[in-house]
């Protein structure tokens, strides 16, 4: 009786082998067809043919198309959380999200959108602030930090290690990206990137300047009144078309956007608005270089102690749902064509070569860190703000934490003594 109960068990194992196979094999197809052809695209039937698995067996797992979507989130959130998470024994902690971004970059890229819907409720943040919390209540974070804002930052490594990766077609390129990702978030995690005491002695930094259109320069001429009246209507007509842009934008979304219906709502004849833009996508890059500059001169403008970091944001005021495009731009460009992290390269190279740059940090791989961590972060942070006042509050505590990450790092050197440092890159 013993041995038939025994036999009976092996098929039923067998079975439910197979069965976990099949189930992942259609959550993998559903990522992959997200990612492709968007979450509208997605439908049983679709993730069947795509999977290679017939109807009925694809529909024995997944009833709906609902219940797919929540398979592929839950997956998603296991996956990746248990990858951030890690333990302090682990070498590879630092550089495990870009590993695991170079063997999967589609889980990555779907978890950072989830990241994005879900803000301060996404389940890796909140995971971050219980952990941060816990190091300051024993005395493991430095001065300056916030734990909830510090947690947030330390969370938009996900992006990062994507925008890290992502680029490069070979794995054995793409491991080595990862290396050099996990020794730079050990490097910011816990001294920062800059030397605080260089300071006081910098130069003006380098400006912001957009790949991806050059704006004509004014002439040195002298203008008669009447010109200067025109050139101050022209500026002014540009701005309330960008504006007008950002609007809509964050409405219908980037792609419904064209220069005719910003015209229209802005009140501007289509000539005059071909005048200034001749083409949609050099008004999406007015937007995007309009938000860069703004970004970068409400949290870098303190580098070089030119202005207090207790100034109010000009972005608290702007739509949230034109940082969310910005951010989708970033991830659609790459770490190699995107405007922000061009002009953090630019800045983290200028850094190295004036020796305020920590030693051994990576410029290249710093810009992209530190890009995501301004950008994302003040995204995920306004977020879950329920009024602009609340923003304006909430961007002059990020500011103050991002600071401090960037110049000192997040936990104290006893914190550091206690985790093993990365392995260094080949």
């Amino acid at each position: 009786m013993a041995s038939n109960i025994e036999f009976t068990a092996k098929p039923e194992n067998g079975w439910s082998a197979r069965s976990r196979a099949t189930r992942q094999k259609l959550i993998a197809a559903a990522s992959k067809l997200i990612v492709e052809k968007g979450i509208n695209s997605v439908s049983v039937v679709a993730v069947a043919k795509a999977a290679g698995i017939t109807r009925p067996g694809a529909y024995y797992h997944f009833k709906t198309r609902d219940a797919l979507l929540e398979a592929v989130r839950n997956d998603t959130d296991h996956q990746l959380v248990r990858t951030v998470a890690g333990s302090k024994e682990d070498k590879y902690l630092y550089s495990q999200a870009a590993e695991f971004a170079a063997e999967d970059e589609d889980t990555i890229y779907l978890r950072i959108q989830r990241m994005l819907e879900q803000g301060a409720d996404d389940v890796i943040i909140r995971s971050r602030q219980r952990g941060l919390a816990r190091a300051a209540r024993e005395g493991l974070v430095k001065p300056g930090i916030d734990p909830d804002i510090a947690a947030t930052i330390t969370s938009t490594t996900l992006i990062s290690s994507f925008l890290a990766v992502s680029e490069f077609k070979q794995k054995s390129r793409r491991h080595k990206q990862a290396k050099i990702f996990g020794k730079t978030n050990y490097q910011l995690v816990f001294d920062g990137a800059l030397l605080p005491e260089k300071l006081q002695h910098w130069p003006q930094l380098p400006g912001y300047s957009s790949a991806k259109h050059n704006t004509a320069k004014a002439t040195t001429t002298e203008y008669t009144e009447v010109q200067d009246g025109r050139k101050a209507k022209a500026l002014e007509t540009r701005e309330l078309l960008i504006k007008t842009a950002m609007l809509l934008m964050a409405e219908v979304g980037e792609q419904a956007v064209s220069v005719s219906e910003v015209a229209r709502r802005a009140g501007v004849t289509r000539p005059g608005a071909y005048y200034h833009f001749k083409k949609k996508e050099d008004l999406l890059a007015a937007v995007e270089e309009k938000l860069d500059k703004e970004l970068i001169y409400t949290l870098d403008r303190s580098f070089a102690k030119r202005e207090s970091f207790g100034d109010a944001s000009d972005l608290s005021a702007e739509d949230l749902g034109v940082l969310k495009i910005r951010i989708q731009q970033m991830l659609r460009d790459g770490a190699s064509k995107d405007p922000l992290i061009a002009h953090y390269r630019k800045l983290f190279r200028w850094h190295a070569k004036h020796k305020h740059l920590r030693e051994d940090m990576d410029p290249d791989m710093t810009a992209i860190f530190t890009a995501c961590a301004s950008l994302v972060g003040l995204f995920l942070i306004l977020n879950g703000a329920q009024s602009v006042g609340e923003r304006a509050k909430l961007a002059k505590q990020f500011r103050k934490t991002y600071k401090n990450f960037v110049f000192e790092g997040i936990f104290t050197p006893s914190a550091k003594a206690d985790w093993p440092p990365p392995p260094e890159p080949d």
